[in-house]
């Protein structure tokens, strides 16, 4: 029996709005996390930056305590703001899952306004997707195997919760991102 797909939204307190209406629209059999009281966004002043990196830090550390070996993928919704209109990112480590997921999108219509970043471990210089990025988070949560840790930020043209084209548009990406798992 293949394992749950797990959906966490609220990992930053003021994304929990965004993450509540995406989640609705979603298929059953996909399991949701919400954290509701998530951590501020990240402060990257010299000052706050260490109290961000040691917050993010302790927050993926107890999800990890909390998925490891019980899902076969996690999908971790954020939202950010981009003016210039809706897009999205996908992180993962994984490259083969990057290259099936760009070959979905792409036989499916296009990747929607999506980059496919690379998560790199140090040392790593092989281009994958679109970009490669590294993350405050916890390599252990990230370069497992099992489950696959996949990352979605979703940009919206203007702050707050969102309006519904921007929940279907994170909701057909999820959608996407499941499949591609799936076979």
């Amino acid at each position: 029996m293949a394992k749950p797909t797990l959906l966490v939204t609220g990992v930053h307190r003021d994304e929990l709005g965004f993450g509540d209406r995406v989640a609705a629209l979603m298929v059953p059999g996909l399991e949701l996390m919400r954290i509701p009281q998530g951590i501020p966004q990240p402060r990257r002043s010299p000052t706050n930056r260490f109290l961000s990196r040691t917050q993010h830090h302790e927050l993926y550390l107890q999800l990890y305590q909390q998925v490891k070996g019980r899902y076969g993928l996690l999908i971790d919704l954020h939202q950010g703001l981009d003016e210039a209109g809706r897009s999205a990112e996908i992180f993962c480590h994984d490259p083969g899952f990057l290259a099936g997921l760009e070959t979905r999108m792409e036989a499916s219509g296009g990747k929607q306004g999506a980059r496919l970043i690379h998560i790199a471990s140090p040392g790593d210089t092989s281009p994958v997707g679109d970009a490669s990025a590294r993350t405050w988070i916890p390599q252990k949560l990230w370069c497992l195997d099992t489950p696959l840790y996949v990352g979605l930020e979703i940009y919206l043209p203007a702050p707050g919760d969102g309006e519904p084209e921007d929940w279907h548009y994170a909701a057909g990406l999820i959608g996407e991102i499941v499949a591609s798992v799936a076979g």
